[in-house]
């Protein structure tokens, strides 16, 4: 086996395992479901490229004919493994919309999995039956990038839109990486020649591997990576905050509250203070749920805009989702 395609799965699987094994402690820690898809999406991504390393192990001193290089191997467990990985970001996604209908997490990965077992029985075998088992892939990314953004669109309420629309950067990038994903495919799979089998075995397993895909999971493993850091760092610095509140926006608020307070230098109290401003309450309700007057509230919601350098509860509330 080429000592370089060795060296490439063994260490991006150790990257995939790394941030399977940071969302699972970030969940344990946290007890935050939106961690196990994470968890789930990169045990079937190390399970899918462990398939294709070992067929090119298993290969690489047997003879192939090049009918081969268009095959696709083991097709069940692709099936199973495309399925988890996309329904896995298609949770994450939701996760990240405030979307927790059963339905809408279970129809889409479904349909996937009945198309791709269409295309395995009823397509010849044949480098477009290959092409279009893998698009399927692309296709259900590119859904779930525009379901997002369509979402985004519609909404009216003005924080929705600012948390989301700070991830417009990461965004693009991940529209742009699908789109090579799906032109990789096109040059390998149709566009470009087949190799020589004769040359390398390896090379009948060209067809199968997708650089640009490994590069948009490694993207993905990143900011999984970074936020399960950041969560396990903040439990171990700073204890949870006694306060109460359950649903998304508070979830949404205790993610980002600890880089924010830091970087504007605010007390726990004030870091408290700015939560309950954050999800709507006025200066008696956040008063009497902590158990203070309420010109002591009013002083600490002054030294918050002091110090975020803003001038009313509309510009904090901005100013903490752009942030």
């Amino acid at each position: 086996m080429n000592v370089f395609i060795f060296i490439y799965s063994v260490c991006i699987m150790l990257v995939f395992f790394a941030a399977a094994i940071l969302s699972l402690a970030a969940y344990l820690v946290s007890e935050r479901k939106s961690f196990l898809p994470q968890v789930s999406l990169f045990v079937f991504y190390i399970i899918e490229l462990a398939g294709i390393f070992g067929n090119e192990w298993l290969s690489q001193n047997i003879s192939f004919s090049g009918e081969f290089y268009y095959e696709i191997s083991s097709p069940v467990l692709r099936v199973i493994t495309g399925t988890g990985i996309l329904a896995s970001l298609w949770l994450m996604m939701l996760r990240m919309l405030d979307i927790h209908d059963r339905s809408t997490a279970i129809i889409p990965p479904a349909i996937y999995a009945l198309a791709s077992i269409l295309v395995l029985t009823v397509m010849p075998h044949g480098q477009m039956r290959q092409f279009a088992f893998y698009t399927l892939r692309q296709a259900f990314a590119a859904f779930i990038l525009i379901f997002a953004f369509m979402k985004w669109a519609a909404s009216k309420d003005g924080a929705y839109r600012e948390r989301l629309g700070k991830h417009h950067v990461n965004f693009i990038i991940l529209c742009l990486l699908v789109l090579l994903v799906f032109f990789e495919d096109l040059w390998v799979i149709i566009l470009a020649p087949m190799p020589d089998p004769n040359v390398s075995s390896l090379t009948l397993y060209l067809s199968e591997r997708n650089f640009s895909e490994n590069i948009l999971m490694i993207f993905i493993a990143y900011h999984c990576i970074r936020k399960a850091l950041n969560l396990l760092k903040l439990r171990f610095s700073q204890p949870q905050s006694e306060i109460s509140q359950e649903g998304d926006l508070a979830h949404h608020i205790a993610d980002s509250m600890p880089s924010f307070a830091k970087a504007n230098k605010l007390s726990a109290r004030e870091s408290e203070v700015l939560a309950l401003v954050l999800a709507g309450k006025d200066n008696r309700a956040i008063a009497s749920e902590l158990f203070l007057s309420e010109g002591t509230i009013k002083s600490h919601v002054h030294n918050i805009m002091k110090k975020t350098g803003t001038g009313s509860r509309e510009e904090l509330k901005k100013s903490f989702w752009a942030a």
